[in-house]
């Protein structure tokens, strides 16, 4: 006779991966910052004329993504799109890109003090204000949301109403975004009225794109809406660039040719070919497993450098008699900007993990 002897298995220690991509974002931005803090703001590519770079692209960019998954979660919890599981590991996602985006506007700010002073000074007439606390809430009310929906004892309905709610308020941070650019008149090529448009349909590509990067069952899913999602994103900005081509005002006539044909014509043109034209031939003619991952990498890259070329083509065109503003990010803002991506895939590796152990 056999005896056969089955020992319970011990919870499994958190991957490797995700502790070592957080040791990178540590490293990257404990270095960058670092740089910044003992230098001062000349180490990035900023200066008096473009004072808005890469950290605020990123910043717009993870701000999106998060505000998109958690958008794509409650929508979950009125359709059978999204399995339940699905949905807590999407919050987990969300959150994780919220804490980068915040991340990221501190080390724009500068020292840590500067985003102290913002918490504190309650000057609600600043509209920097309003998008700091846009980001606040949004994080808290994910994270209840997702404790709700941890929770077996919460109902449908108190989940639910709290699906609404983080869905709004992160709505509302890609509105205040939006909103901040828009009402600054000495910025034409802001005003536009596509541009809180834009940043919808950005945040739509950024939120499908890292869904499927990180979850292989809803890629297919994720990925034809990620093509419907970069369509509208092409046709917004060839309605915008067009708009003002058409235009007769000499300073939007300065932008565009800063933007075709001038300093910020590499970023445009990497962000149309790259970004949008690229993704989409790979989905309507590329074949094979890496096909959706490799759209999904280039149209978040994409929407990184359509944030960057629309921060820096507002800047570019002085009002006073001065040449045009330059901008090019230095190694440490892609460092920065590299630890806040390590950071986020790693929150998420480390989370999942835990709430894998949680469940079982």
């Amino acid at each position: 006779m056999t005896t056969t002897t089955v020992q319970k298995q011990g919870s499994p220690p958190l991957p490797a991966s995700g502790i070592v991509l957080l040791i990178v974002a540590l490293a990257s931005i404990g270095v960058a910052w670092s740089l910044q803090l003992s230098q001062g703001m000349q180490v990035t590519g900023l200066s008096q004329q473009v004072v808005w770079g890469l950290y605020i692209a990123g910043f717009f960019t993870a701000a999106g993504a998060g505000a998109g998954l958690v958008t794509l979660t409650a929508l979950g919890e009125f359709t059978p799109s999204i399995p339940t599981t699905q949905r807590r590991s999407m919050l987990l996602l969300a959150l994780a890109c919220f804490v980068a985006a915040g991340v990221l506007i501190a080390m724009d700010l500068g020292h840590p003090l500067n985003t102290w002073r913002i918490a504190t000074a309650g000057r609600f007439s600043s509209i920097m204000t309003w998008d700091f606390w846009a980001l606040a809430a949004s994080g808290l009310l994910t994270l209840v949301y997702l404790i709700a929906a941890w929770n077996h004892a919460a109902s449908t309905e108190t989940t639910r109403l709290l699906a609404v709610l983080a869905s709004l308020t992160a709505l509302a941070l890609v509105a205040a975004e939006s909103w901040m650019l828009s009402v600054l008149v000495a910025r034409p090529f802001w005003g536009g009225g596509l541009t809180l448009i834009n940043f919808l349909a950005a945040g739509a590509v950024a939120a499908l794109a890292v869904g499927v990067l990180a979850w292989k069952n809803l890629s297919p899913r994720f990925g034809q809406w990620l093509a419907l999602a970069i369509g509208v994103s092409l046709v917004l900005v060839l309605a915008e660039v067009l708009t003002l081509l058409v235009g007769t005002d000499p300073r939007s006539s300065a932008e565009m040719t800063a933007l075709l044909a001038g300093n910020v014509s590499p970023l445009f043109w990497a962000h149309v070919v790259v970004g949008l034209v690229l993704p989409l031939a790979l989905l309507v003619l590329g074949k094979g497993a890496g096909r959706l991952p490799a759209v999904a990498v280039l149209a978040l890259l994409g929407v990184v450098v359509h944030k960057l070329w629309m921060l820096v083509v507002g800047q570019t065109v002085p009002w006073l008699a001065l040449p045009e503003g330059n901008y090019w990010p230095t190694w440490s803002e892609y460092l920065g900007v590299l630890g806040a991506v390590a950071l986020v895939a790693g929150i998420h590796i480390a989370a999942r993990q835990v709430t894998h152990l949680r469940e079982e």
